[in-house]
């Protein structure tokens, strides 16, 4: 990674960092630009070239999708061309049943997507996408195009309500569960919501799907090196509805940024620290800061 680009402060800092306190709840706030919806950046280009050679070559790996999904996922795709088109002209062309990346090159037949509107959508954009529809135990991931999930995979939670999708988050369930769907469920179309995620990760590589660290990575990590060998992972998540279906679209856009650019401010650092430590153990298991816990701590106590 340029070290330049490194050492900069993540674009979106969650809500708990800028704070310097953790709280076990979902952090949404509404989203007041709708233009701030689909975010566009200088990685435009290699994202989507990614992408589309991840469909080419993996395509169920990353797309999946229920029966009885297609209008949803449609109404989706209309919504982002005309988003696209009107935001971004200088990214964007449509023409009839065609689109096309000016950045690219690229165009697409739209009516070739006509059983999957979806697996078109995501590949037209930068952000994950995720489509939730209400069911009998809440909303329901229903449809799914994501390449960059933080350690989870659409195979794994195809189908699934909102609290078995986040079963392994610990008290998801007991304590934000039934806010969530109702939050779904009470979503303006032209109203969005967003959140910014985090997770600390020991590598920069965007694609987790076949991520296996070496054996004995974790003793390589100490309180002078942590900085570099640990990187922050953002997810600037946005949360939209869809009026004809029903459906809630959940868009993520992912970053990784080496934790050493925090000391760029130094009190932002610090709040990461206090956030850690007030996490319960059981919630640093589950997000895998046991291993270098801390060394990590150490290192940003430091800075």
């Amino acid at each position: 990674m340029n070290t330049q680009v490194a050492m900069k402060l993540p674009r979106f800092l969650p809500l708990h960092i800028v704070k310097g306190k953790w709280s076990m709840g979902p952090a949404l706030q509404p989203l007041e630009d709708i233009s701030k919806w689909i975010d566009i950046d200088e990685e435009f280009v290699n994202t989507l070239k990614l992408k589309h050679q991840l469909v080419e070559e993996h395509y169920s790996k990353f797309f999946a999708a229920l029966p009885g999904s297609e209008a949803a996922q449609q109404e989706v795709l209309e919504t982002l061309l005309e988003h696209l088109v009107k935001y971004f002209p200088e990214y964007y062309r449509q023409e009839g049943t065609k689109i096309e990346n000016l950045k690219l090159g690229k165009v697409w037949d739209i009516s070739d997507y006509q059983d999957a509107p979806l697996a078109l959508a995501g590949q037209l954009v930068q952000e994950d996408l995720c489509i939730m529809q209400p069911g009998e135990e809440g909303f329901v991931l229903t449809a799914a195009l994501a390449f960059f999930p933080l350690f989870w995979r659409v195979e794994e939670k195809i189908g699934l309500p909102l609290f078995k999708v986040h079963g392994p988050v610990p008290g998801f369930k007991e304590k934000l569960d039934k806010t969530v769907n109702n939050y779904f469920a009470h979503l303006h179309p032209d109203r969005p919501g967003f959140r910014i995620a985090w997770g600390i990760v020991p590598t920069d590589e965007m694609v987790l799907y076949w991520y296996e660290p070496k054996e004995g990575w974790e003793k390589e990590i100490n309180a002078d090196n942590a900085g570099d060998i640990l990187w922050l992972r953002t997810e600037f998540q946005t949360l939209r509805s869809f009026p004809k279906s029903g459906a809630v679209l959940f868009t993520i856009r992912s970053f990784v940024d080496r934790i050493s650019c925090l000391r760029k401010e130094p009190q932002i650092a610090h709040n990461l620290a206090a956030v850690i430590r007030g996490m319960s153990p059981h919630t640093q298991t589950y997000r895998g800061m046991e291993p270098f816990l801390e060394p990590l701590l150490a290192y940003l106590d430091r800075s």
